[in-house]
């Protein structure tokens, strides 16, 4: 014949305090914030280099880079002439 004893509540869940549940807070929020953080920094970064004008086309762009020592010339000697 087996005897059953009454569950005891107590033994079967720990004893948290109110300042583990605070720091499991903190830290929780600590870690979504900083997740949150970063999309909203990329986002941000995102935006900022598609309209910062940095990444332009410029017309003729070849042509120029081909005559690049002589228009620096050019505009060396304009800048001593005055």
């Amino acid at each position: 014949m087996s005897t059953v004893r009454p569950l005891d509540v107590s033994q079967t869940q720990p004893d948290k305090s109110d300042k583990e549940v605070l720091s499991g807070i903190f830290w929780g929020g600590m870690i979504i914030g900083l997740l949150v953080m970063q999309i909203f920094m990329s986002v941000g970064a995102a935006i900022f280099a598609v309209n910062s004008g940095s990444n332009d086309v410029v017309p003729d762009y070849y042509q120029k880079a081909i005559h690049f020592d002589e228009l620096k010339t050019s505009e060396s000697i304009s800048v001593t002439k005055e």
